[in-house]
């Protein structure tokens, strides 16, 4: 949502969200999974991308290699920095 308002403030019309999580992706579609506490700002996110050229799509994490770089650390810390 907030890369979306980001998009929005600096007048790109232009967005691809390339994400790991298939439930956001999905919920582009179905706004019913949206939490309610979400869903105002979320109605707001969906009526700035009316305006734009919006592509959203899901990647497997381990295809998306800085993500998978940075969970791979993650699992090799003893603590938590």
């Amino acid at each position: 949502m907030r890369a979306i308002e980001i998009t929005a403030a600096n007048n790109w019309s232009n967005l691809l969200l390339e994400l790991d999580s298939s439930l956001v992706v999905y919920a582009f579609n179905n706004k019913s999974v949206i939490p309610w506490r979400l869903s105002n700002i979320w109605e707001n996110c969906l009526h700035l991308l009316s305006s734009m050229n919006f592509l959203v799509s899901h990647i497997f994490r381990e295809g998306n290699q800085c993500a998978d770089a940075l969970a791979n650390l993650d699992l090799s810390l003893s603590h938590l920095t």
